[in-house]
């Protein structure tokens, strides 16, 4: 999917949201008090506003953006936040009138433009033509060459892990502490990595997709900063009544000859403990999913499948379920905020002890990037394997389930494995792994 020059462009911070207006609209920058995020998202791309998309169509105009982490606190009462290192907006969106989607299996796009910002349905309809044609004229210009990417293993920059390794096994370590006095059954921990970056963030996205391709891959420009995102993880996808959620715990690296890549994925799916904490993540999204689903409708489609990406194994499963009558998507958003991959069991307390442990904002990390489409469908990743390109800096969170039977330096090198991809695109190299 591809969109540019939002009607309107919204940034939640806390309890204010800005709202900034195309200058088409001929509307001021307004300022909002926001009582609750996620149903001022209700009101900004209404379900049903769009009666006639296309059928097999995921997206009919609406909003495009990211829900960061730190909307976890318009979900649960939680303690005071820690410090936030990047300053980022709770979530940003852009509401888009025009879009082209692109199918990749039947070799094809679809231009899609809504009119909206128009006054009456006449001049809708005019500026929906209007912007078909402008879809179809831009996507008819010839591409501007792309500057190759450079070689793998060419090292241009120097990474710093803003949590030292030995900081991150002590966090560990009491993380198990944790565990076993029956605080929790399992609790994600990440920390950061930092290196500079003056570079093209667009040149950025391609080179990652390149060398990296992932199925939920997203790049957002904000202004500000940029999100580029190779993510493999599916936070929650919503056609009709249907919902599904695919949670991702387990990992290894892929290896260097086909005998040594194949050892590894079979000690993966023979792993009791990479299996325990996938069972755990699936039983609490199938228990979130149970709160908007109709009773009997949540399944578990698939429980541990091995998918294989460009830098690691992984284990993947698929929850699902119908969505009640009288739930609606953003009491689904709700529910699932954020993805239980990314926090852990019990949610609720797994954040708190994130919080005490990591001692920063994660940001846009562990959120969602996605989409709220007018005709009521609605898509988000889980945002992992992302770069957030801001002031001349790349910065990258990582990290891992930690559970009972965790070996902390195992875990450590687990995160750096799901760096890999990323510092190689960045052409960076860690000064203290």
């Amino acid at each position: 999917m591809l969109a540019w020059d939002p009607l309107l462009v919204v940034s939640i911070r806390g309890r204010e949201a800005t709202l900034v207006p195309a200058p088409v609209l001929g509307h001021r920058v307004e300022t909002r008090h926001v009582r609750d995020a996620f149903d001022f998202l209700r009101s900004l791309a209404p379900a049903e506003a769009l009666q006639r998309a296309s059928p097999g169509v995921p997206f009919a105009g609406g909003a495009i953006g990211y829900l960061g982490y730190g909307l976890r606190r318009a979900v649960e009462r939680l303690p005071a936040a820690p410090p936030d290192p990047l300053g980022q907006p709770d979530a940003w969106f852009g509401l888009y009138d025009r879009a082209a989607v692109f199918d990749h299996r039947e070799r094809r796009a679809v231009l899609v433009a809504t009119g909206l910002g128009a006054g009456d349905e006449r001049q809708r309809e005019m500026r929906a033509v209007a912007g078909l044609g402008e879809l179809h004229e831009a996507l008819g210009r010839p591409p501007e060459p792309l500057s190759p990417a450079p070689p793998t293993g060419r090292i241009r920059r120097v990474a710093t892990l803003r949590t030292e390794r030995r900081a991150y096994l002590r966090s560990i370590a009491r993380a198990l502490d944790y565990i076993g006095a029956g605080d929790l059954y399992q609790v994600n921990l990440s920390h950061r990595i930092e290196c500079p970056f003056d570079g093209d963030p667009v040149g950025l996205f391609i080179d990652l997709a390149r060398r990296n391709p992932a199925p939920f891959s997203a790049y957002l420009d904000a202004g500000d900063f940029q999100v580029v995102s190779a993510s493999p993880e599916r936070l929650l996808s919503l056609r009709g009544d249907r919902i599904s959620s695919s949670p991702i715990k387990g990992t290894r690296p892929r290896g260097g000859t086909p005998i040594d890549d194949e050892r590894l994925a079979r000690e993966l799916v023979s792993s009791s403990k990479d299996r325990a904490e996938n069972v755990m993540i699936t039983d609490l999204v199938r228990n979130d999913l149970g709160r908007v689903c109709e009773a009997g409708s949540v399944a578990v489609d698939r429980l541990c499948a091995l998918e294989s990406f460009a830098t690691v194994h992984h284990l993947v499963s698929t929850v699902s379920g119908r969505l009640r009558p009288d739930a609606d998507r953003i009491d689904l958003l709700r529910a699932l905020f954020p993805g239980g991959s990314m926090t852990g069991a019990p949610k609720v307390r797994a954040m708190e002890v994130i919080d005490e442990l990591e001692g920063e904002e994660r940001g846009v990390y562990s959120g969602g990037i996605g989409y709220l489409s007018l005709d009521g469908c609605m898509d988000f990743n889980i945002v992992i394997r992302t770069l957030v390109c801001a002031a001349g800096r790349a910065h990258l969170r990582v990290g891992g389930a930690i559970v009972a039977d965790s070996d902390p330096e195992a875990e450590h090198r687990e995160t750096l494995d799901k760096a890999r991809a990323p510092l190689e695109v960045l052409g960076a190299i860690l000064d203290n792994p």
